[in-house]
């Protein structure tokens, strides 16, 4: 670092914006995940079955993908705050309109929509962390950025337990007056001009490295196969869909503690080390689930296996803010690429699901994370040529 450098002063954390944007991103993450604990019960009103929900879960995380590449071109026109509330208010728009669904095609267009909030907000929001919080808290910021979506992840599970007692429907309303909240706070003062930079700048070989590699990987398993855990639930343990709900309710809570100490992980024996426990963990705990009969401990290990998958997101986060962070594009790509997988699986694991059950379907979907052992393998030390 250079004495001009050295000299320059270092903008302090604005943690009220901070906040704002946590909110937000809880909010977002609220309204994409709500569908997967309510589809029992409001499949059973609407007269769906398993194929249906791989097409309504792929077309959600399709409309992620593909606007989170639409928010990081916004990025470079608007500030972040705009784009913030911008997302918030079609969040609301998704939420009502699933909420007043009566019919499949409904139902999708109001998922899509939810999709398309989530995607606008986050090229956004992480860049908003990286703006808000400065160059010496990144890391600290970008983990409790990650606890507001394990909060969100955790929220609709709450709702949807709620709604599997009540009226599916409820939730959703309730998720729209949250959206309102979200548009109402925005990003705060994050308000500096937009990252307009030059197409030239974007490049798919620098946002296809190693952190899109470890984001699809917790993409697959977020988007692909923790979905359907609550219809395996009820399909193969014979759990109601109250009960189904109440295990991915204790995942959300466990994603909030796997967090805090994936970072701490990380800081301590490095990220790469960190993501491959990670890996080992979840593939043992996603089979064991999958393959074991009904019981309290498969309850269990169920939990543990959905939320130790987003502890994949900080890891994941930090590196591309470090790598891209000042591109929109990129980061929007970012994203998107491991979405757009995510939506892929989750289609797949439905039709697959439908044709040949969702037991060896799982089971296929969980070896995924195995493959952080070779994504984040160390790299070989380069040979030192002696004189």
């Amino acid at each position: 670092m250079t004495v001009a450098e050295h000299a320059q002063p270092v903008a302090p954390p604005r943690w009220g914006s901070f906040a704002l944007v946590c909110l937000a991103y809880l909010v977002a993450t609220t309204g994409e995940q709500l569908l997967s604990p309510l589809y029992p019960t409001a499949s059973d009103e609407l007269g769906l079955g398993v194929g249906q929900a791989g097409i309504v879960f792929g077309l959600l995380t399709a409309s992620i993908a593909v606007f989170n590449l639409v928010g990081g071109l916004l990025l470079r026109r608007v500030s972040v705050s705009v784009l913030v509330r911008t997302a918030a208010v079609v969040g609301v728009i998704g939420s009502v309109t699933t909420a007043t669904t009566h019919s499949f095609g409904q139902l999708i267009v109001g998922q899509v929509v939810l999709g398309a909030s989530a995607g606008l907000f986050f090229p956004a929001g992480l860049q908003a962390v990286a703006l808000l919080a400065g160059p010496t808290r990144k890391g600290f910021a970008m983990g409790i950025y990650g606890v507001a979506f394990s909060g969100g992840l955790l929220l609709a599970a709450v709702l949807g337990a709620i709604g599997s007692s009540h009226d599916w429907r409820t939730a959703f309303w309730i998720s729209a007056a949250l959206g309102g909240a979200a548009a109402i706070g925005g990003a705060g003062s994050a308000r500096t001009k937009p990252v307009r930079g030059s197409h030239s700048k974007f490049s798919i070989r620098t946002v296809m490295a190693l952190p899109t590699a470890v984001g699809t990987v917790l993409a697959v398993c977020q988007y692909g196969a923790i979905p359907f855990l609550t219809t395996f639930a009820v399909v193969r343990w014979g759990l109601s869909a109250t009960s189904a709900a109440t295990v991915l309710i204790v995942g959300r809570v466990i994603s909030i503690v796997a967090k805090v100490i994936g970072g701490a992980s990380a800081d301590r024996v490095g990220a790469r080390t960190s993501a491959r426990r990670t890996g080992v963990v979840l593939t043992v705990t996603g089979l064991a689930w999958v393959l074991l009969p009904g019981a309290p401990v498969t309850y269990g290990l169920a939990a543990l296996f959905a939320g130790m998958v987003s502890s994949l997101g900080p890891v994941a986060n930090v590196l591309a803010v470090e790598q891209f962070g000042n591109d929109g594009m990129a980061l929007g790509a970012y994203r998107s690429v491991q979405i757009a997988l995510g939506a892929g699986a989750s289609a797949l694991i439905g039709v697959a699901g439908e044709a040949f059950g969702l037991r060896p379907t799982l089971a296929v979907a969980t070896l995924t994370p195995l493959a952080l052992l070779w994504i984040c393998r160390e790299p070989r030390p380069v040979p030192v040529a002696l004189p």
